[in-house]
């Protein structure tokens, strides 16, 4: 092991304002995340990393396989690592590497047979299934699912995620790879807590130190661990049930206690020897249908024990959410709180993707099943303007002038604000169909189509996002450079008189923002493209 952690260039700001910096510079990862087995083999690297670069996409996230990686105990092969980092570098994309280690999906199919097979060394955790089961069906056969409590299970894992780490080092000379994932979407599915022997005995153990250093710091909040400690008496000591009771949520944080001690013990051996940002993601709980810790992975780090998770892996920059709820706002405010937004896996929807960098100052999204995503849709759109736009934006998250706005069904109007100046929105095509009718122009219904975001014979297809929605990038010397779709806009600051003074349209030439028209008259009454999307730069003049 390195005396000192080897430097990298990628780092993430752990005050606010939050930004991903390479050599010291403002980034976005904006991108997609290819299909699970998209990564299996160099063919299938460089064909879905070309078509991600079609998208327009900065950045692509692909998983790396324990299994894969070291298929006979101490026999370690990063042949697919150097494809991924090859193909990246060719393609002139970011990489983030998901390591797929012990658990993936709550379950553990990613694991190398040799621990698969050993169940004396590598014990299975143990549930009381007491409802449906999320991605099973009846008379399914069953998923391996180790426990984490094994300390085995967590030093074997942990030495392959060290081995892939210096790999990284060792091969990554222009610093391509811009941060790790460890695991993905931890937790146990099919009961609220593992209740193997290794677990009981942790259950009925004294609760760490460190976990209750956290109860008891000031300004903790009202977190679901802080809850229930307080409805038990707030002891300075005791078992997990003593501590905190004996039910689904206390068990849903004794579980969070687990999976983020053993993603600390492998973040902060791979940080060790090189000190690149690394997170870990998590599959959303509650959310509709899934009321239970159990329907969701029981202690992964979900809304609801994301305090517990920060608290016990401080080498993780931060969490990510994999967003596939229809409201995805809440869930951004919640893990945009205290942290830099990063969404490692999303549906294709354009409008999620301007609210995440826009309302939420994100570092990162990324649409899951990349290789499907349709280059001509909006969600491809929207990446080739904000990735060329990359300067600006983040200049004006970090200044705090940047906003956006996602018009949900039946929503009339939205109001920003950027600047000082307020920017009042409107969905374009039913305004822009009144004002004429009213003039006495008579036009019919005006059908909006957009492009699907998955291309034809997807696994899961996905319609093209119908919401008007926009991003609003402030300059600082009165002028808005607006990335959407179909809004109306007006522009309002207190006690003055704001008034259009120009709109120039902003074109991609070979991957740069060039100017194009300069609208006025007709044009004016729709500032944005109504059925693709567009940027302009408007310019303000106050009377």
């Amino acid at each position: 092991m390195a005396d000192h952690p080897i430097p990298r260039p990628w780092t993430i700001a752990a005050e606010t304002p939050f930004a991903l910096r390479r050599d010291g510079v403002p980034a976005l990862l904006l991108g997609g995340q290819v299909h699970n087995s998209s990564s299996s083999s160099p063919r299938a690297i460089a064909e879905s990393f070309a078509h991600l670069r079609r998208t327009g996409a900065s950045t692509a996230l692909a998983p790396v396989s324990w299994a894969l990686s070291e298929p006979e105990e101490g026999v370690l092969d990063f042949t697919l690592v150097d494809a991924m980092v090859d193909e990246a570098g060719r393609h002139g994309l970011r990489l983030v590497l998901l390591w797929f280690g012990a658990f993936k999906n709550a379950a553990s199919t990613y694991a190398p047979r040799w621990v698969r097979a050993d169940v004396a060394r590598f014990p299975r955790a143990a549930v009381e299934p007491t409802r449906a089961q999320a991605f099973s069906y009846e008379g399914a056969m069953a998923k391996p699912v180790l426990s984490v409590f094994s300390p085995d299970l967590r030093a074997s894992d942990a030495t392959a995620f060290e081995a892939l780490i210096r790999h990284i080092a060792d091969v990554d000379i222009d610093g391509t790879v811009a941060m790790v994932q460890v695991e993905n979407e931890s937790g146990l599915l099919g009961d609220s807590r593992d209740r193997c022997l290794l677990a009981e005995q942790a259950w009925s153990s004294a609760v760490p130190a460190e976990v209750l250093a956290h109860l008891g710091q000031p300004g903790a909040g009202s977190t679901l661990a802080r809850t229930l400690w307080e409805a038990a008496g707030q002891p300075t000591r005791g078992s997990w049930p003593e501590v905190f009771g004996d039910s689904t949520a206390a068990h849903e944080v004794f579980m969070a206690w687990g999976f983020a001690s053993y993603a600390e013990h492998l973040a902060a051996r791979g940080r060790a020897i090189a000190d690149i940002p690394m997170y870990a993601n998590a599959w959303l709980g509650p959310q509709p249908g899934q009321d239970e810790p159990g329907q969701w992975p029981s202690g992964g780090p979900s809304s609801r024990v994301l305090d517990v998770w920060r608290a016990l892996a401080p080498s993780l920059a931060l969490v990510g959410p994999d967003i596939y709820v229809e409201d995805a706002e809440p869930t951004m405010a919640a893990y945009s709180t205290g942290q830099p937004l990063f969404v490692p896996e999303c549906r294709p929807r354009a409008g999620e993707l301007v609210r995440a960098v826009g309302a939420h100052r994100a570092i990162g999204w990324s649409a899951f099943g990349a290789d499907d995503l349709n280059p001509d849709g909006q969600v491809a759109e929207t990446l080739r303007l904000l990735v060329a736009l990359e300067h600006e934006i983040t200049a004006a998250q970090q200044r705090g002038s940047i906003a956006a706005v996602v018009l949900e069904p039946g929503t009339d109007a939205a109001t920003v604000g950027v600047d000082g100046i307020r920017i009042t929105t409107r969905p374009a095509l039913a305004l822009l169909q009144r004002m004429l009718l009213d003039a006495g122009v008579f036009v019919p219904d005006a059908e909006l189509t957009v492009q699907d975001e998955s291309l034809p014979g997807a696994v899961v297809p996905h319609a093209g996002d119908r919401r008007p929605f926009g991003l609003f990038i402030g300059s600082g010397d009165g002028s808005v450079i607006v990335v959407g779709r179909e809004l109306a806009l007006d522009f309002f600051i207190d006690g003055r008189t704001l008034e259009i003074d120009s709109v120039e349209e902003l074109l991609l030439e070979h991957d740069r923002i060039v100017p194009g028209r300069i609208l006025n008259g007709d044009e004016r009454l729709h500032l944005l493209p109504t059925h693709r999307v567009g940027a302009t730069r408007i310019r303000l003049v106050s009377i």
